[in-house]
């Protein structure tokens, strides 16, 4: 699958600019868009993306997957999460590279990429997906309050090309959309996005409504939540935002 590419210098957020293109018309099939410098990069809820401009890929992918029921969305987090994770493990081999719930990028226990994805629905389908990734290349200090990041170059010590990795990211993400209707891959996606899932099968603490607990992660339902197992064996399904990882 081939992607338009719209490239800014500056904005304050590429999914915000996707989001305006879309409801303006503009955008009509599939569209990368860029930023050298994302000033308001934004994360789930009022979580801040910090990037050093230059320095890493803030960008915003728009699809079309009217294919994909809205019941089943969490297929379009797990082939992006797949899609990084692919690309990422073939740089950092020192370390284990694995997608924390629902699509955070881990490299060893520390962020490496996050994703914003905000599906707009029309009827009984999906009219466009926008998803935004921002993905640590070449930046080596970090000053926000985010408690883990990294970086490739932190990781490896080796600077990369921030296109280079956009055309792999992108690449692999268009070949699974193509595909959203061949069963095998859809298996395949899952399962390799169970495979490399962050703490899965180890005990952690984690925290919802009514406080701490210590679980594992037990798998992930049809409609993309974490079911986790608690000491005394039970397993309690979480949507996301209701538990957060300690």
């Amino acid at each position: 699958m081939e992607f338009n590419r719209i490239d800014y210098n500056t904005l304050p957020s590429t999914n915000a600019e996707a989001v305006r293109l879309y409801k303006l018309g503009t955008i009509t099939s599939a569209t990368v868009i860029t930023a050298v410098s994302q000033t308001n990069g934004k994360g789930y809820g009022s979580n801040y993306w910090e990037s050093e401009p230059g320095k890493n890929l803030t960008f915003s992918m728009v699809c079309f997957p009217k294919e994909v029921d809205p019941s089943k969305q969490f297929i379009l987090t797990q082939i992006i999460s797949m899609a990084l994770l692919e690309t990422v493990s073939k740089i950092i081999t020192s370390k284990p590279v694995t997608v924390k719930w629902p699509n955070d990028l881990y490299v060893g226990n520390k962020k490496i990429a996050g994703v914003l994805i905000q599906n707009f629905v029309k009827g009984s389908a999906i009219d466009v997906s926008i998803i935004g990734v921002g993905l640590n290349i070449n930046q080596k200090v970090f000053t926000s309050n985010a408690p883990n990041p990294t970086s490739i170059i932190n990781e490896t010590g080796k600077e990369f090309a921030p296109d280079v990795l956009l055309s792999r990211i992108t690449q692999r993400f268009g070949f699974y959309l193509e595909h959203l209707s061949t069963s095998s891959v859809i298996e395949s996606v899952t399962k390799n996005y169970m495979q490399y899932l962050y703490r899965l099968g180890q005990p952690g603490k984690y925290k919802d409504k009514n406080g701490l607990f210590t679980a594992s992660i037990a798998g992930i339902d049809s409609y993309g939540r974490i079911i986790l197992q608690h000491e005394n064996g039970n397993k309690q399904t979480y949507g996301f935002k209701e538990v957060e990882f300690m």
